[in-house]
């Protein structure tokens, strides 16, 4: 998926790594949950998510970790990468996984941000945390490897 999204973004370097994000922590509770449910309802639950990612594609975020740099891109519908809102060349420390915020409730419901070196945040919804861990290991490795 992550060399899909690379050539769909008109990169000329090897997709290593892409997560599925969202812009801030309300749309990632609320409309990440609703999706993870929703796709367990026998026969129409892909179709009624494939509808709430149209109609909520706006606070969509794609991350795209290539073999040189990670990429944060605005989503459109059918994960197409839209406009680039931060590219960072692959270096440790690059980006923390996790709430900088003390206490186990903030962490747990935080526990698929993504801060970035500069500031930029996006959040992975807390179901499928794997892909937000790799993403994160795969940001801080040096490019190239």
């Amino acid at each position: 998926m992550a060399r899909r999204v690379a050539r769909r973004a008109g990169l000329n370097e090897q997709g290593v790594a892409v997560c599925f994000a969202y812009n801030n922590l309300l749309t990632c509770l609320l409309i990440g949950t609703v999706e993870d449910v929703v796709r367990y309802i026998p026969s129409i639950g892909g179709v009624i998510e494939l509808a709430i990612s149209l109609l909520t594609f706006y606070f969509h975020r794609i991350v795209l970790v290539t073999d040189q740099n990670v990429y944060v891109f605005r989503d459109w519908p059918l994960h197409l990468p839209g406009k680039r809102l931060a590219a960072y060349p692959r270096h440790a420390g690059l980006v923390t996984l996790g709430s900088p915020k003390p206490g186990g409730f903030s962490r747990f419901i935080r526990r698929g941000q993504l801060n970035f070196e500069d500031g930029h945040v996006v959040y992975h919804g807390i179901v499928w945390i794997r892909r937000a861990r790799y993403i994160a290991q795969m940001g801080n490795s040096l490019g190239g490897t």
